[in-house]
């Protein structure tokens, strides 16, 4: 029963939705530092994890649960140092939402399908 729960696509999806949130929290300081002069700008890189994962070469485990934090690569300094771009990040910030929301809604009917083949 463990295998049903535990198998790539769900710890993908695990891994996936707990690197969205760590995103989410990021992008949130990265605006809420936008005016500090030498800030540079950050985000989560789990996609390349995430396919190795998905693929079943890879498990999520608790030494690396979720994406890295890394300098942002899309960004340039503006005169004071800082590397925040208010329009990168509430795009950025939009695309993690519907992401995340839509991977919780894959579980949720994920979940639904594992329940009615156990209880028939």
């Amino acid at each position: 029963m463990s295998g049903i729960f535990n198998d790539p696509t769900m710890q993908g999806m695990e891994y996936a939705l707990d690197s969205l949130s760590l995103r989410q929290q990021v992008l949130a300081n990265n605006i809420a530092n936008a005016q500090t002069p030498g800030y540079m700008a950050r985000d989560v890189n789990f996609a390349d994890h995430l396919s190795t994962i998905l693929s079943g070469q890879e498990s999520a485990t608790p030494t690396n649960p979720i994406g890295a934090v890394v300098a942002a690569p899309d960004v340039s300094t503006r005169n004071d140092g800082n590397t925040v771009s208010m329009e990168s990040e509430m795009s950025k910030t939009s695309e993690t939402g519907i992401l995340y929301d839509a991977l919780t809604q894959l579980t949720a009917d994920r979940m639904g399908i594992i329940k009615t083949a156990i209880t028939g």
